[in-house]
C-alpha cells in the first residue's frame, strides 16, 4: 500500500515531465502492487486516460486551474481546517515534528500540510496501519475536496476519491476480496 501512497503523492504534486513520460509505468506498478480492487483501478485509470492525452503544459495548466485559484480545492490540508487562523501555524509545527520523528526531512519548498508531501510522508511509513490511521485524520478534508473537484468535472476527481476509498477500507475485507487468510 505504502507505494500507492508515494504515486498519489507524484500525481497529486504539480506536473513535471519525468511523471509524464512514466505515466504507463506507475498504472504499470499499481497493477503490480495487487492492493487496489477494480473500482480502485478503475478511478486511477479515469484519472490516467485524460492526462496522458493531453500535453505536459495542457496539464500543468489543468493543475494549476485545479488547486491554485480555489480554496475549496487547494492542497494544503490545514488551510481547509484552520484557515489563516494561528491555529495553523501550531498545527504545522505538530506536522513538522511529527515528520523529523519519523526521519522523514522533505526535500520539498512546500508547506509540510501539502497533500503531496503528507502522502509521500505515508509511503515512508513502515507501519501500514499508522498510515491508514493518519490518512483517515484527513478523510474528512478529502471528501470535501472530491466533492469540489468533481463540479468541476476534472480528471482530479477520480484521484480524490481514490484517496476517500482508501480511507474507508477496512483491512479484513480487502484480505478477503483478494483470497488471504486473516
Amino acid at each position: 500500500m505504502q507505494n500507492i501512497y508515494k504515486i498519489l503523492s507524484l500525481l497529486l504534486d504539480y506536473p513535471n515531465e519525468d511523471v509524464k513520460e512514466n505515466l504507463s509505468g506507475i498504472k504499470a506498478v499499481i497493477e503490480e502492487e495487487n492492493v487496489l480492487d477494480k473500482t480502485q483501478c478503475n478511478l486511477l485509470s479515469q484519472f490516467l486516460g485524460p492526462i496522458q492525452s493531453i500535453t505536459l503544459s495542457d496539464w500543468q495548466m489543468l493543475y494549476v486551474q485545479q488547486f491554485d485559484f480555489s480554496s475549496s480545492t487547494n492542497l494544503y490540508l490545514f488551510d481547509h481546517v484552520y484557515g489563516d487562523s494561528r491555529e495553523r501555524g501550531q498545527a504545522m509545527v505538530d506536522l513538522t515534528e511529527m515528520y523529523n520523528k519519523a526521519g522523514f526531512m522533505p526535500c520539498s519548498d512546500e508547506l509540510p500540510d501539502y497533500l503531496p508531501l503528507f502522502l509521500e510522508y505515508l509511503s515512508l511509513l513502515q507501519n501500514e496501519e499508522e498510515s491508514l490511521k493518519l490518512l483517515k485524520e484527513v478523510s474528512h478534508i478529502l471528501e470535501n475536496m472530491h466533492k469540489a473537484l468533481q463540479k468541476k468535472g476534472t480528471p482530479y476527481s477520480y484521484l480524490l476519491e481514490l484517496l476517500c476509498s482508501l480511507c474507508n477500507e477496512d483491512k479484513y475485507d480487502i484480505k478477503q476480496e483478494k483470497g488471504i487468510e486473516v
